[in-house]
């Protein structure tokens, strides 16, 4: 499937205010019920956890491929914030997120 990322600032900030949100394994995910098809995604890693670029960037790059990977069958906007200190590996990773997507919206 192919990821489209949210670049609308206004939009991105409407989601980290947003109530309705789903949080498993230290991975919260905050959505709105829009009509975009495919969902577009934004992914946050806080720069207070991991003051490392590299760290950061790698958790984003193993969100994104996640992502990819699992079957989403939602439409709209979604922000996933991780707020683990620790670097978790790729498959704890997807399950959690397929978890995510696939029970809860």
């Amino acid at each position: 499937m192919k990821i489209k990322s949210l670049k609308n600032k206004k939009i991105i900030e409407n989601l980290f205010r947003s109530t309705v949100s789903v949080v498993q394994n230290e991975i919260k995910v905050s959505g709105d019920n829009g009509k975009e098809s495919p969902p577009c995604f934004c992914v946050s890693v806080p720069k207070k956890h991991f003051s490392r670029a590299v760290d950061r960037n790698k958790i984003r790059r193993r969100i994104k491929a996640a992502l990819r990977n699992i079957k989403i069958k939602a439409n709209g906007n979604y922000l996933v914030v991780y707020k683990s200190l620790d670097i978790m590996p790729y498959k704890e990773v997807e399950k959690t997120l397929g978890d995510i997507f696939n029970h809860s919206w």
